[in-house]
């Protein structure tokens, strides 16, 4: 609910999901535990009208009656599981099938338990500190998530990297045609590129453009990796650099500068000393263009929902500072370093925003300069 009067719930209502919120840890960990167990499974296996009774799962599954019944008692009473009270029937229910079967929906239960749910525990320290203090749930040699990325535990990285590939492979070939009918652009920077999922995406879609992914070594690295694997390393580069320090000086020669997902890694004052230094480097007729999750660009309250509630892994995880950001406070930054927003394309992909900023609205994009060099 984005907006409200005190009386848009009755006092039952409100009093039932403040009690889902009280045992909500309960569930999830019920979720996971029938997951684990195998026992999701099984539900998930009957064909249309078949049911199983408690006896049954026990025996396939190979987990005790008692360990079934705890979980199946809850599961009833959450509404995951229906059960058919004249013969102890067991199904899953609409919201059951969709925690076993809907592809974003298992992304999301997978990010939260395998990498947020213990490090959320210290959400309230990270609030006082500005650290991510869950992150020593994996580490405590790192003040940041990422270069550590790689070396997460095997569900934890698995995890990570489906939550931002499932989402960012739902964008790209959205933002692609917009990308090239606009701009037809020869040279892009693609900063904080991560593995090379977008400079790879981009080679495929456009045989001519070159991409050079500006990002920490370790992910510089990785990137590289993926481009000699897809044979792509004669258009698709690397360009190590730490975007928050001065050293390396930036390359300038992009007819775009692309950044998915990534000032959603930054606090306000380092987006404003990022685009800053981006500005700073970018040629006069260069486009800046952003794809970030708002939230409150979403389609509905749920997506609203998921949005504000995951911006949280920031908080406690990722590096104590950053955050989701909505459109306002988002564009205010960039603004405020100088480029100015000249368009902006909402839902798409997965609930993704694409604004397109100019250090000078009024110039022309200079189609003949395009792909002058390619740094890397």
């Amino acid at each position: 609910m984005t907006t409200g009067k005190f009386n848009d719930m009755s006092a039952m209502e409100a009093l039932r999901r403040a009690q889902a919120i009280s045992v909500g840890p309960f569930v999830f960990q019920a979720v996971a535990a029938m997951e684990d167990l195998g026992l999701l499974g099984i539900l998930g296996d009957l064909g249309p009208g078949e049911s199983i009774t408690r006896e049954e799962m026990a025996r396939r599954s190979g987990v005790s009656l008692y360990g079934v019944s705890v979980l199946l008692d809850l599961a009833v009473t959450a509404d995951i599981v229906i059960e058919n009270p004249e013969n102890g029937g067991l199904s899953l229910s609409k919201l059951g099938i969709y925690l076993t079967s809907d592809p974003m929906t298992r992304v999301n239960l997978a990010f939260t338990r395998h990498v947020c749910y213990q490090g959320l525990e210290k959400l309230t320290d990270s609030l006082k500190t500005g650290r991510p203090e869950g992150l020593r749930v994996f580490t405590a040699d790192h003040d940041t998530i990422y270069p550590f990325l790689k070396d997460l535990p095997e569900k934890a990285r698995e995890a990570w990297f489906g939550f931002d590939h499932f989402y960012s492979d739902r964008l790209f070939p959205k933002a692609l045609p917009e990308l090239f009918r606009r701009f037809h652009p020869r040279l892009i920077y693609d900063v904080g590129g991560n593995t090379g999922k977008f400079a790879l995406a981009a080679t495929d879609y456009d045989p001519e453009v070159k991409v050079t992914v500006i990002d920490l070594p370790e992910q510089c690295e990785k990137a590289r990796e993926n481009f000699q694997k897809a044979g792509r390393e004669e258009r698709a580069r690397v360009f190590p650099a730490d975007i928050l320090k001065e050293e390396p000086a930036l390359p300038g020669e992009a007819d775009i500068w692309w950044l998915s997902q990534f000032l959603d890694c930054f606090s306000a004052g380092d987006i404003s000393g990022i685009i800053s230094r981006i500005y700073r480097a970018a040629r006069p007729d260069a486009v800046l263009a952003v794809n970030e999750i708002l939230g409150d660009r979403q389609k509905n309250e749920v997506a609203s929902l998921v949005v504000d509630a995951t911006s949280l892994y920031f908080t406690a995880l990722a590096n104590g500072r950053s955050r989701f950001y909505h459109a306002r406070e988002l564009i205010s930054l960039i603004e405020g370093a100088g480029f100015k927003l000249c368009d902006e394309i909402d839902h798409l992909g997965m609930g993704h925003t694409v604004m397109f900023f100019r250090k000078n609205p009024e110039a022309e994009y200079e189609e003949g300069r395009r792909g002058a060099g390619h740094e890397g």
